[in-house]
């Protein structure tokens, strides 16, 4: 009896001490891993979206903000029952319920899957009350970040918008998605097995960092005013689009840039979109004042003047026997629309000569010709603080050829941007410096805080003298206002300058042009003598009503710099005429 007592004992020892070195190895061998793992059941460690930092105006106003709105997400970690999960919810969120069950089966180990984002106020309390009545703790209701645009398509393409993740797409929401966006924090707490919170851990609480606010130079009020005048030029000559950019030339401060037709931020590619309204609608996304580029026609003509006379190849008053209205250079015949027996040097820019223009690019040289045209950033970006700016086309010199001579000063062989446009000619405007154009003016944390200032005008290169430049903006380029190519711009209460452009669009390809269709265009600035703003409007493929960029754009341009000047307050110019030789054959011009 005694011995089969210490046997038991025994046998009972060596199982406990068994037992005993089995509980360490596990504690050694699988202890880490089971306490993560039984961490992980009880805590619940949930993302605090940050959120995204404002667009505004030059005034404050907000182009871009952001509401929370309610969400609705499962844990399908936590689904016992696909099935009954998705069957409750599917009725409630206009759900397919075998979709959603199919959702929850193929991501059991996942702690997250969307059911539905923006959801109403009533589908949330139904959610509510069901997730309460059969229990369904996996659901959960979260209110995130929503991108509001309360001027709606208002400058569109500058805004850009962004995508279901939230993430910027175009515009600045794109170009500043960094500063915009801030950093997410998060929340850990303790849950039970049915995963309610029962306390927070304060130690792992880290507090999320909004976003930065974006602020523009861009006013609002002014550009209702170009988006309205532009759409209705548009509309009027049946064009493909339309763009305008309107700039302080004493700055480079963008205040307005408008392509029509534009978009909706909130649904850019309206749903159901496909095949060729899918590629439309892609098309309209396009911020055409950066991204498209084209040759300009006569509109690039001051641009080669006006530093022909800076370097003294010609001089105002001297006068040109155009001999008109064709005329051969070499192989090739240089035709006007008029027929101008001579021209004075200013006449040849107010009354759009391209045989004066070629007679200009003959004493200038290729040589020089490129020269000029580099001087005012053709070929390079301009550092406008957008996504997707084209650098335009300016061929290596290696490729210049004798028809070069007169295509660059008629504005022919190179392919320009609006933004570029605008740029180059407020060199006219403000003595003949260049400007780097700004469209961004700071960035500010929500606090206030300066984060980033681009408020000061940042000068690039003086291009054209002061004295040049003050002349041939009064003599040529107002004169193609009052007189000339460009009397669709003039104002009562300013003396505006400007030119005019009627350029043939090239073919796919390069070769040749498309028979019939045209880009009319219309640069200028106001007042003439002490200028404030410059406008450029492009007209894209015009169809109806004229094609001719004193036609189609002047009008547009001019009522865009009177809105402006008087929204400004800049008061009203008294200048007396000048003494100008009447020297032309004809008078006026189409171009």
């Amino acid at each position: 009896m005694l011995r089969s007592g210490i046997v038991l004992f025994a046998l009972t020892g060596c199982g406990l001490l068994a037992g005993a070195g089995k509980l360490a190895y596990i504690q050694y061998t699988e202890g880490p891993k089971l306490r993560l793992a039984a961490d992980q059941q009880h805590t619940a460690t949930l993302s605090i979206p940050a959120q995204r930092g404002d667009i505004l105006d030059a005034r404050g106003r907000v182009l871009a903000g952001t509401v929370r709105k309610p969400s609705i997400y499962v844990d399908p970690s936590q689904v016992d029952d696909p099935r009954y999960m998705a069957h409750s919810v599917a009725a409630i969120l206009g759900l397919n319920a075998d979709q959603v069950e199919r959702d929850i089966r193929e991501r059991p180990d996942r702690g997250f899957l969307w059911l539905k984002r923006d959801v109403s106020q009533e589908e949330v309390d139904q959610i509510q009350e069901i997730r309460s009545k059969r229990q369904l703790h996996a659901l959960v209701v979260q209110r995130e970040p929503h991108r509001v645009y309360p001027f709606g398509r208002l400058a569109s393409h500058v805004v850009g918008f962004v995508d279901a993740e939230h993430k910027g797409q175009g515009g600045i929401e794109q170009r500043f998605e960094q500063e915009l966006q801030g950093v997410a924090g998060q929340r850990t707490s303790t849950v039970d097995v049915l995963r309610r919170r029962l306390k927070s851990r304060a130690e792992d609480y880290l507090q999320p960092r909004d976003g930065w606010n974006v602020v523009l130079t861009i006013d609002v009020h002014i550009q209702q005013k170009v988006e309205e005048f532009l759409a209705r030029a548009v509309d009027k000559h049946r064009a493909d689009w339309g763009t305008a950019v309107v700039m302080d030339c004493r700055s480079g401060e963008v205040l307005a840039m408008a392509t029509v037709p534009d978009f909706d931020p909130t649904e850019p590619i309206p749903d159901g979109t496909g095949g060729a309204g899918l590629e439309a609608a892609k098309e309209r996304l396009r911020n055409r004042a950066i991204q498209d580029s084209f040759e300009p026609g006569s509109i690039f003509k001051p641009f080669i003047m006006g530093l022909a006379l800076d370097e003294r190849t010609t001089r105002l008053g001297e006068i040109f026997a155009i001999n008109g209205p064709t005329r051969m250079f070499g192989s090739r015949t240089i035709r006007d629309t008029h027929h101008y027996d001579s021209l004075a040097a200013e006449e040849i820019i107010s009354k759009s000569s391209n045989i004066g223009m070629g007679l200009i690019g003959a004493r200038a040289g290729n040589d020089r010709l490129h020269r000029w045209v580099r001087l005012y950033g053709f070929g390079d970006l301009t550092g406008i603080q957008l996504p997707g700016e084209h650098t335009g086309l300016v061929q290596d010199y290696s490729r210049w050829g004798p028809f070069s001579t007169q295509s660059i000063p008629i504005g022919q062989e190179i392919a320009i941007t609006p933004i570029q446009i605008a740029t180059a000619f407020c060199v006219f405007a403000n003595d003949g410096v260049l400007y780097r154009p700004r469209i961004v003016r700071g960035v500010v944390s929500p606090s206030g805080e300066t984060i980033a200032d681009w408020s000061e005008p940042v000068a690039i290169r003086r291009v054209i003298s002061e004295e040049t430049c003050r002349v041939f903006r009064l003599q040529a380029l107002a004169e193609t206002v009052r007189t000339g190519t460009g009397k669709e711009a003039a104002l009562r209460d300013y003396q505006v300058f400007g030119k005019t452009g009627t350029a043939q669009i090239a073919a796919p390809g390069g070769r040749g042009y498309l028979p019939g269709k045209y880009t009319g265009s219309f640069v200028g600035g106001a007042p003439c003598e002490s200028p404030r703003v410059v406008c450029v409007v492009n007209i894209y493929k015009p169809s109806a009503n004229g094609y001719y960029g004193g036609t189609v754009a002047a009008p547009v341009v001019g009522q865009v710099l009177g809105a402006v000047l008087e929204y400004l307050q800049v008061p009203p110019e008294k200048m007396p005429e000048p003494e100008r030789p009447k020297r032309a054959a004809a008078v006026g011009g189409d171009d």
